[in-house]
């Protein structure tokens, strides 16, 4: 069986978000994993990601990589991972198909109700994130590994990490050069204008 390392405890995870302690660790761990690979890979990049998790199986992790872990990529990570979660939680992928879990003392939750839960936990998480990639701005050439990613794997994502919606007043339209673009041509023009691309 393969070695992967988890960046943050399922424990810890436990204490620091909305889980509750009869979560089993199991049921948390994959969760966990899903988000290293998805979304701190992306924000590290292959390269310094899989450095990290290099230095937790060797023991050998600095104390600006324990710094980083504890105080900035943890926080982000187990949002990001209570957000994979949170529709499994509800939902239960048996032998025998999909199960809704309930219990007689408890209310059901509405699909409505887990949206608003997810969303809110994914602008937590996206908070987080915007943590790490300013504690790299601030702290340039601290690690290398981000600051020089090479060309194999995923290169660090150094962009904001809000998604914010565009809404622009004149519909954006497809563009041969570019995959979607929008430029004033300085005239109150409706969508079909020549002008605008």
């Amino acid at each position: 069986m393969a070695r992967t390392a988890l960046l943050v405890s399922e424990q810890r995870m436990k204490q620091w978000t909305g889980l509750d302690e009869n979560v089993r660790t199991e049921d948390i761990r994959v969760y966990i994993i899903q988000a290293q690979d998805i979304y701190v890979q992306d924000t590290l990049g292959t390269k310094f990601y899989n450095t990290i998790k290099s230095n937790i199986i060797n023991n050998a992790l600095t104390s600006d990589e324990e710094t980083l872990l504890k105080d900035y990529v943890g926080p982000m990570l187990m949002q990001y991972a209570l957000y994979l979660m949170l529709p499994h939680i509800k939902y239960k992928i048996v032998d025998k198909g999909i199960l809704n879990g309930t219990s007689e003392e408890t209310q059901a939750t509405t699909l409505d109700e887990l949206k608003y839960l997810r969303e809110s936990t994914l602008n937590t998480a996206q908070f987080y994130n915007e943590r790490v990639i300013e504690y790299f701005r601030d702290n340039p050439g601290m690690f290398p590994e981000y600051t020089n990613p090479g060309t194999d794997g995923m290169q660090p994502d150094r962009g904001e990490a809000y998604q914010n919606q565009l809404v622009t007043k004149i519909p954006l339209k497809r563009n041969e050069r570019n995959l979607w673009i929008y430029e004033d041509c300085g005239t109150n023009c409706n969508p079909d204008c020549s002008n605008c691309y």
